[in-house]
């Protein structure tokens, strides 16, 4: 009797197993549920709010939210706030999950701005999720910031070293992103794929006056050169030359939007 009940128990618990190993992976996969946009408070006219979001790329532009400050304030003789908030390793899904999840991002768009820069999808790349994941997470941010007046700045994905990435990675690591290649159906050198994706999007919501995109090549168009001035050693994130040259564009546009 006791060999009788052993086997329906142990079949019970790997199907248990199973099932929820089959949930965690759809969930990695699957596109964000789009959500209703919640409303965020009108910005004070008096000084022009900026607010970075994103990445580690937004994490690490603390260090220059001030200088980006001095040079739009010296530009648009105004008061100007700039305030980054970043989450390294994060895809564009889980950036857009925690603008209403998480309490300290939740938080600091909900005081409003009047810019939005939004630096999302490295890692997408980088883990290699589907563009489908990329452009539905895309829309949905986009969505929230237009919903409540923001102009959305869209970083295009940069010409990162995503091959020295991969390569950098534990053995591990290297074997779970060519399962994700076979799950997505996609390249190790996805970062064209997922640009022609967002411009895709842009397209289809014609949101061409409704946002502003920094495409690569407006500052990271010269590869070689760009890896070694631009970069730090991974190849991955930028130094501060790197930061520099993405804030003068962002600027530019930024200025040009106010003054037309």
């Amino acid at each position: 009797m006791k060999g009788r009940r052993v086997l329906p128990i142990a079949t019970a618990i790997a199907a248990i197993t199973l099932g929820a190993t089959i949930t965690v992976f759809y969930n990695h996969y699957t596109p964000p549920r789009l959500r209703s946009p919640f409303p965020i408070t009108h910005t004070n006219y008096d000084t022009l709010r900026v607010v970075y979001i994103g990445d580690s790329w937004a994490a690490m532009h603390n260090g220059y939210d001030s200088q980006l400050q001095q040079t739009l304030e010296d530009s648009l003789q105004q008061p100007v706030k700039v305030v980054s908030a970043g989450f390294p390793g994060k895809t564009s899904k889980q950036i857009y999950e925690c603008l209403f999840d998480d309490k300290m991002l939740h938080s600091l768009i909900s005081q409003g701005c009047h810019f939005c820069f939004i630096s999302a999808g490295i890692n997408d790349t980088y883990q290699k999720m589907s563009t489908k994941y990329y452009k539905q997470s895309m829309d949905g941010i986009i969505q929230l910031l237009l919903a409540n007046d923001i102009h959305p700045i869209i970083l295009e994905i940069p010409d990162y070293d995503i091959i020295k990435a991969y390569r950098h990675q534990k053995t591990s690591r290297q074997w779970l992103r060519r399962f994700s290649m076979l799950v997505t159906c996609t390249q190790i050198d996805c970062k064209q794929a997922f640009r022609d994706t967002l411009r895709e999007l842009i397209h289809e919501k014609n949101l061409q006056d409704s946002i502003t995109l920094i495409s690569y090549q407006s500052w990271n168009n010269d590869y070689i050169n760009d890896l070694r001035l631009l970069y730090i050693g991974d190849g991955m994130h930028l130094n501060q030359r790197g930061y520099e040259k993405l804030d003068s564009c962002i600027a530019q546009d930024i200025i040009f939007t106010v003054q037309q």
